[in-house]
């Protein structure tokens, strides 16, 4: 959580705060680790990690509580496509990343905590944290499969 934390801060500060880069390497470990780790366990230390983004990123409890289990919930609903190979997985990564994103910024909006234009979403935040993300999972796949994929 604090790597995700300090890599967003350092690509924020690279693009002089032109575009919102958000690393998401907890996601990703979360997405490998749904494979072997229970559903049950899975949800409950999503809910754990959500809350203490919340209080970290926030300051208000909720948003990420919500946005992590369900998450979690939906990596369980297609596993079976998901985990067929390493393309599937990559994909996998990225509609996760978008969803995690369009559901963190919707609730946002919803309780009016933010104000945000689609076209600004879409190239300053989404764009960026989608290139990211990819680089961190292409960096941060082979090392997660080796800790939790038992072969």
């Amino acid at each position: 959580m604090l790597i995700d934390a300090h890599l967003t801060q350092v690509f924020i500060a690279t693009s002089q705060n032109h575009y919102i880069w958000r690393a998401h390497l907890v996601l990703i470990a979360m997405l490998i680790a749904v494979k072997q780790l229970p559903k049950h366990y899975m949800i409950t230390v999503a809910l754990i990690i959500g809350s203490l983004f919340d209080l970290y990123y926030l300051g208000i409890l909720g948003i990420y509580a919500v946005v992590f289990p369900v998450t979690i919930w939906l990596m369980y609903l297609i596993y079976g496509i998901l985990f067929e190979n390493d393309f599937n997985l990559f994909f996998g990564m990225i509609i996760f990343v978008t969803f995690f994103e369009l559901f963190i910024v919707g609730l946002q909006l919803m309780f009016n905590l933010i104000r945000i234009d689609l076209i600004y979403f879409v190239t300053q935040l989404l764009a960026p944290t989608l290139l990211l993300n990819i680089g961190l999972y292409l960096l941060s796949i082979y090392p997660l499969k080796k800790i939790f994929w038992k072969k």
